[in-house]
């Protein structure tokens, strides 16, 4: 199903050799994604994808709720602020300078030693600027809604895979998703980030079934008997 695992937050990893860091000035920058290709998950991102989340909350912007640097996708654990980010012909390159704070330090330290070489984007997919090419089996991703970049220990791919909702008559997660962005609409961003999680924990945890015991099946003829003695255990019979 072209829509399976996209629904709320999602999250792309790349890899350490994408990026350089200036022990003075505490800045670490890289490309965050590179158009034009198929990545692990299937998607191409296009040059613009980006476009209107960094118009609307990139470094220049005016906006309160800017696009920012996290520690392993927390949003209670930002980490530094996203200075530079501009789309050019190879892809989403970013600048951003770590806050000397413990875990923008910890980064710091981990990234120069090599303990973390991990990195990822928070983002969720603007559905009518997507389309799925059945020839190359790819979700081809003309915009998205670009929340975060994290230092992560592994690359993330958000929350276990859902494998439910099947069904033949209809698409279960364009329903969702339509549902989602109905009750998400004209929430800020950052509300819509947490909803996003939340939902797709829900939607993870639903795979997981707690193993009910089974009671015994009795003998039928022995059901019978207990059936008889409650059904006329009470009745007393008439003397003639």
């Amino acid at each position: 199903m072209k829509y399976e695992g996209r629904i709320g937050k999602q999250f792309k990893e790349f890899a350490v050799k994408e990026l350089s860091y200036n022990g003075e000035s505490r800045t670490i920058s890289g490309y965050a994604a590179i158009f034009n290709n198929r990545d692990k998950a299937g998607d191409i991102l296009l040059k613009g994808c980006f476009a209107k989340s960094i118009q609307d909350r990139g470094p220049e912007s005016q906006a309160n709720d800017k696009i920012i640097m996290l520690w392993q996708h927390d949003q209670h654990e930002p980490i530094g602020r996203i200075s530079v980010l501009i789309e050019d012909e190879k892809g989403l390159y970013f600048e951003a300078v770590i806050d000397d704070v413990e875990r923008g330090n910890q980064a710091i330290k981990q990234l120069e030693s090599g303990t973390l070489n991990q990195f990822s984007i928070g983002y969720s997919y603007v559905w009518e600027k997507c389309e799925y090419d059945q020839e190359r089996d790819a979700f081809i991703v003309k915009e998205v809604v670009l929340y975060e970049i994290s230092v992560v220990s592994i690359g993330c791919n958000g929350e276990t895979e859902y494998l439910g909702l099947k069904s033949e008559s209809t698409d279960p997660y364009e329903e969702m998703k339509n549902e989602i962005e109905s009750v998400v609409k004209g929430l800020n961003i950052r509300k819509k980030e947490e909803i996003y999680t939340l939902v797709r924990k829900a939607l993870s945890l639903g795979q997981f079934k707690p193993e009910v015991p089974r009671k015994a099946v009795e003998p039928l003829e022995e059901v019978k008997a207990d059936t008889k003695i409650k059904l006329f255990g009470n009745i007393k019979l008439k003397k003639q």
